[in-house]
């Protein structure tokens, strides 16, 4: 389902896009009203809980080891819910930057390598959310090109897209920004406005696709055409202010806004 709401250059990674086709997408499609759609990765286009808790879960028991004291100022520093092994809404695990989280870490632990831990861990657990891989093929099938801004760091988004298959040749995602690409990151606008440019598009064209108030916050502030949040009600309706358009899974952008 989808709900519109009114509106008001360096890259790191760019590989070789396919031409521009035919758009073979309706052109009531949500995605037809831009030129090029740029993704958050997590709670977008991979299953936050399905790809993270495990391997954040796995990491705390590593680094805390038998402690109990730790392991819970850990999982309270990054917003983990021991007891349910799951993150709590909105938690700095989530949301914040990994150099953000090293550095909420760094008192209580090493944090850079508390993230490398999580890092490989995830691999075995990278999940693909619902309707992802369809919804990229059909957009690069109808030359619409894609990019994903995270705030998650190279090395690791680089990691799971691989896994994911999505840089084959031809590649579902053109190009990769993430916290420590140069740009910045999220909710600032560097690292959308470099995904823009390297796929050609002026911002204006541009769409951002995303699940938390800073990929909502770094569209405008990147002078987006729109900025579309995704998620059900009770996970993300809280962020519903800040979108130009707000559908409840990725399917939504193959549809014509207000479309159920």
């Amino acid at each position: 389902d989808c709900t519109y709401r009114e509106q008001r250059p360096k890259p790191f990674c760019i590989v070789c896009m396919p031409p521009r086709a035919t758009r073979a997408l309706s052109s009531q499609a949500l995605a037809s009203c831009f030129d090029a759609i740029i993704f958050d990765k997590d709670g977008t286009l991979l299953d936050f809980s399905a790809t993270w808790d495990r391997a954040i879960n796995s990491a705390i028991t590593m680094t805390a080891g038998a402690d109990g004291v730790l392991q819970k100022a850990v999982a309270d520093a990054i917003g983990f819910d021991l007891a349910a092994c799951t993150t709590v809404t909105d938690a700095p695990v989530i949301h914040r930057s990994n150099i953000e989280l090293e550095a909420l870490l760094s008192p209580l632990i090493d944090g850079r390598q508390f993230l490398r831990t999580v890092s490989d861990r995830v691999l075995e657990t990278v999940t693909v959310a619902p309707h992802a891989t369809d919804v990229l093929e059909a957009l690069r099938d109808a030359g619409i090109p894609t990019a994903v801004a995270t705030n998650d760091d190279e090395s690791s988004c680089r990691a799971q897209l691989q896994t994911l298959n999505w840089l084959a040749n031809p590649p579902l995602i053109a190009a990769f920004f993430a916290c420590d690409s140069g740009h910045g990151s999220k909710p600032d606008p560097g690292m959308l406005l470099a995904a823009a440019a390297s796929l050609n598009v002026a911002p204006e064209r541009c769409a951002m696709v995303g699940d938390a108030a800073g990929d909502l916050r770094a569209a405008r502030s990147a002078g987006f055409g729109g900025a579309i949040l995704v998620g059900p009600p009770a996970k993300v309706g809280q962020h519903a202010h800040l979108a130009d358009y707000w559908i409840h899974g990725l399917d939504g952008l193959l549809r014509q806004p207000g479309q159920v």
